[in-house]
């Protein structure tokens, strides 16, 4: 296994005198209504817990629909729980919540239990036919959580105004029982809005290292590039910009072509100091694999197995870097 992530805690926890000591919310409680403790006080407290277990938190964001946000996000968890991380996957994406779909989870229903709400554990090597025979593999793990999971019909709309989004965001990160974590990925949907502005709130104090991702075309960039000037104004610190369909690679011949030319906004990210950590072309495999419930970073036949594991060793030392700077 790949050098650990340097553990920092981020946020202590006090625990009063008087506190259930259950891992959820109120809300979720049988007993709201008959409780006489501090619930206020309750859902602080139990947020704190669940934060100080958390090594990073990567937010993945773009500020633009149809990048390939959640695509990224998947593949990333999966690429660093095969470096043998403990990885949790947070589907923010209220209105689209995707992920259960992209790791074949969409019949998974979640139960709360004196320990919160429970994450399904995602198998990263529960198809044989994804190992090379005689493969070797570290062992991590996958914890996925999203709105999916209580949604009756995979079609059933979610039609939120802001203030049960904020409480929602809340949920996602203070009431799925993650368990301790190296990385908990944070699926964002488009936009700066109040998913993120919530987010940013909750996070403050934790090690939070935000990835941004781009298709390579004008309009998308421009967008994205308004994700960077938000991390740069909310001093929220940068991994780096992933570029998606990056060129379109034949699945006859095996020739890459473009299928966005590269605009010249795309230079602008390395003029404001963010790195380009992966360029990802357009191939089959990545459709093939979300279509199939099972990432292509899992897929060690793959090529994009590779590209994977490649920009998570990369984000995993970059956050290694932010993290000794923290410390000087």
């Amino acid at each position: 296994m790949s050098s650990p992530v340097e553990y920092i805690p981020t946020v202590e926890a006090v625990v009063p005198i008087e506190d259930c000591g259950r891992g959820h919310a109120c809300s979720f409680c049988p007993e709201e209504d008959s409780c006489t403790l501090d619930k206020a006080n309750h859902s602080k407290v139990h947020m704190e817990r669940r934060l100080s277990k958390m090594n990073w938190i990567i937010p993945v964001m773009a500020n633009k629909g149809g990048v390939g946000k959640s695509t990224v996000s998947a593949n990333l968890a999966v690429a660093l729980a095969q470096l043998g991380y403990a990885v949790g996957l947070a589907d923010a994406d209220i209105h689209g919540p995707n992920a259960a779909r992209l790791f074949g989870m969409q019949d998974e229903k979640v139960k709360v239990t004196g320990r919160g709400i429970n994450a399904p554990e995602y198998d990263i090597e529960r198809r044989g036919e994804n190992t090379k025979q005689g493969a070797s593999t570290s062992r991590g793990t996958l914890r996925v959580g999203s709105l999916a999971f209580f949604l009756e019909e995979f079609d059933t709309p979610v039609v939120w105004r802001d203030a049960y989004k904020h409480d929602y965001i809340h949920h996602m990160l203070g009431s799925f029982d993650w368990g301790v974590l190296d990385f908990l990925i944070v699926d964002m949907p488009p936009g700066t809005g109040n998913e993120l502005i919530t987010l940013g709130d909750v996070l403050k104090g934790c090690n939070t290292s935000a990835l941004l991702v781009t298709s390579a075309d004008a309009i998308a960039l421009q967008d994205t590039l308004k994700a960077a000037r938000y991390c740069k104004e909310t001093a929220l610190p940068v991994l780096g910009v992933v570029e998606n369909y990056a060129g379109t690679i034949c699945p006859h011949c095996g020739g890459e072509f473009d299928m966005f030319p590269r605009a010249p906004e795309a230079e602008k990210f390395a003029q404001q100091g963010i790195a380009t950590l992966a360029r990802l072309p357009f191939t089959p495999a990545i459709g093939a694999g979300a279509a199939a419930g099972a990432p292509v970073a899992g897929d060690k036949n793959s090529p994009m197995h590779d590209v994977f594991a490649a920009l998570a060793k990369t984000c995993r030392d970059e956050l290694i870097v932010q993290q000794r700077k923290m410390m000087s």
